[in-house]
């Protein structure tokens, strides 16, 4: 396996990871909401937003 192909693999499992995360977070919002639980909709819904942050800032630098 080339050394390049390899990396890109890594970088690929490392974004599915982050994504699959997002998507349990944005489950556990929307359950909550649904629960009207709005101190854990706050908390989850920050988190995520700082990922998101994140993601824009490693964009501009092609960090993943």
């Amino acid at each position: 396996m080339k050394p390049q192909s390899n990396a890109e693999d890594k970088r690929a499992a490392r974004i599915s990871y982050r994504i699959d995360e997002y998507h349990s977070i944005l489950a556990n919002i929307y359950e909550n909401l649904v629960d009207r639980d709005f101190k854990l909709v706050a908390k989850d819904t920050q988190f995520l937003i700082m990922e998101l942050r994140y993601i824009l800032k490693s964009i501009d630098k092609d960090d993943f």
